[in-house]
């Protein structure tokens, strides 16, 4: 985001709310909610790990060791994403056809519940299985990044990609007691993926170029999605609540659709009248949160707002942490499935979604109590 507020303060277009970018210093308060992240999750993260216990059983099938099974699951999921890619029709021979839209046209509309858009815990499962099933893996990944430009999921898609596989890949190595696991990763990985990912959007745009309108060349259409977009929201938001001191609403009751709130207030009156349409369809901006914060509350009261809620990630990253030190990967997979939900919580500020998070939460604790209690009544 920091970078995208750099290209937005030099003075580019926002196409979104109208207007061209000015300097309102913006990228001071975003490290200011940066900084208290990071203090929250440091905190919290100790709190919790001190705090909370988590034992559950390992599950085995046909004597298959969950390292085995969540790299059978990697493959299953895989092929039906492959079937659903190929039988479908494509975003790139359809004017009509777009990410937010796809699963409406696909072939196999049902599979979007398992798949969802991006198959975000693939990855993760990578990280798991790349030290035992190497070579496999990266075709795994390979194939894994050709599909996610077949759907038309871009950037952040593969930046969560990337995110998830190095949390599975570094904790493995450091129960391995391997130093700097993220270090010694070879590098030559890095660069292929990141030009094959290059690549393959640049194809895309020179299809179909998103930003034609703006005059922008395929190659510079993929430099301004990547760093000119992001931070928008919380641009304007801190140019009109915070530079401009525009009151702020004390309205809690945005949160739990943040992101509908902040795009009526700053998309353009004549096109206001498109949003339900939009909305309906599932498009929508990015980055509401912590933005949305700015509006509802004072500087200061967000802040403070954000190092509170900001509490359930490293709740979340404990047991995560917890169930791959203890190979109940299956758990841990269905762990980093909530991060991905809460990642889409709090960029989307979509707050009413936080309720699927808490109940895959109390059941697995439901599952822990039940099998701690079994053991104690064994070693009696």
């Amino acid at each position: 985001m920091a970078a995208s507020v750099l290209v937005i303060e030099q003075g580019a277009y926002v196409s979104e709310q109208d207007k061209h970018g000015e300097f309102y210093f913006t990228n001071f308060y975003l490290l200011m909610f940066f900084f208290v992240s990071v203090v929250s999750f440091l905190f919290f993260y100790t709190v919790f790990q001190k705090g909370l216990k988590l034992n559950l059983p390992k599950v085995k099938i046909v004597k298959k060791s969950e390292l085995s099974i969540v790299y059978a699951i990697a493959i299953i999921i895989m092929v039906v994403a492959y079937i659903s890619l190929l039988s479908s029709p494509s975003v790139y021979t359809s004017e009509e056809i777009t990410k937010f839209n796809y699963w409406e046209t696909a072939a196999y509309p049902g599979l979007s519940a398992l798949l969802g858009s991006t198959i975000g815990y693939l990855p993760f499962i990578f990280g798991i299985t790349f030290r035992r099933y190497k070579k496999l893996t990266l075709l795994l990944v390979g194939l894994y990044i050709i599909y996610l430009v077949g759907v038309d999921q871009k950037f952040t898609a593969f930046l969560y990609g990337l995110i998830g596989f190095f949390v599975s890949y570094t904790i493995i190595g450091l129960r391995q007691k391997e130093s700097k696991s993220i270090l010694n990763f070879k590098k030559r990985y890095l660069v292929l993926v990141g030009t094959l990912i290059f690549s393959l959007v640049l194809l895309k745009y020179s299809n179909k170029n998103p930003f034609a309108y703006l005059n922008l060349t395929p190659v510079e259409s993929v430099f301004y999605r990547a760093f000119g977009l992001q931070a928008h929201v919380f641009w304007g938001v801190n140019e009109k609540y915070v530079y401009n001191d525009a009151p702020n609403t004390w309205d809690l009751s945005e949160l739990p659709y943040g992101m509908h709130v902040v795009m009526r207030d700053f998309t353009p009156e004549f096109h206001q009248r498109y949003l339900e349409r939009l909305w309906e369809g599932g498009v929508s901006w990015t980055n509401a949160y912590p933005a949305i914060l700015m509006r509802i509350f004072p500087l200061p009261i967000a802040l403070l707002f954000h190092f509170i809620a900001f509490s359930f990630v490293p709740l979340i990253y404990v047991l995560l942490v917890k169930a791959i030190r203890n190979e109940n990967y299956l758990i841990a997979v269905i762990l980093f499935q909530l991060t991905l939900w809460l990642t889409n919580v709090y960029s989307m500020a979509y707050f009413h979604r936080i309720l699927k998070v808490v109940l895959i939460f109390l059941f697995i604790a439901f599952l822990s109590y039940i099998y701690i209690n079994a053991r104690a009544k064994r070693k009696l």
